[in-house]
């Protein structure tokens, strides 16, 4: 059964889901009945929507994958590939289930290349800024 509320007792409140509390509003339906108790046993409580986070977090690994982490040790350490390759058959040899070892070679990853996003940055060709030729001469001068 999936509990869409709670009590929480250090802010005086009991937290309830969004479709809850709608629920709650029509007469008769479970949910109303079960607000009706909890209400008559905490009277002084508050009643307040569960805030749900949205998907404003980026996750850190995201896009990080087999093909991504081939692709970057390749162009960044290419002396390591074949590091890699034995890290995966390493792990595949270990554990049963391919998202446990996912985990441990992204965890390797992680570990040897913490900074990869910043590593691509920057080793990018940077844009040349070539000295107007005006200004060459009035240097010369």
């Amino acid at each position: 059964m999936k509990h869409n509320y709670r009590i929480d007792y250090s802010a005086n409140a009991i937290v309830v889901t969004k479709s809850f509390l709608e629920q709650a509003g029509i007469y008769g339906t479970e949910e109303y009945i079960t607000l009706q108790c909890i209400r008559e046993d905490f009277p002084n409580m508050k009643i307040v929507t569960r805030s749900v986070r949205t998907g404003s977090r980026k996750s850190e690994t995201k896009g990080l994958t087999y093909k991504y982490m081939r692709k970057f040790i390749s162009t960044m350490d290419s002396e390591n590939l074949l590091t890699f390759e034995k890290v995966i058959l390493y792990y595949e040899n270990y554990e049963d289930d391919n998202a446990a070892v996912y985990h441990r070679v992204k965890e390797w990853f992680l570990e040897n290349y913490p900074y990869h996003r910043d590593m691509i940055v920057d080793t990018a060709p940077k844009r040349i800024i070539k000295p107007v030729p005006h200004e060459e001469n009035a240097a010369a001068a």
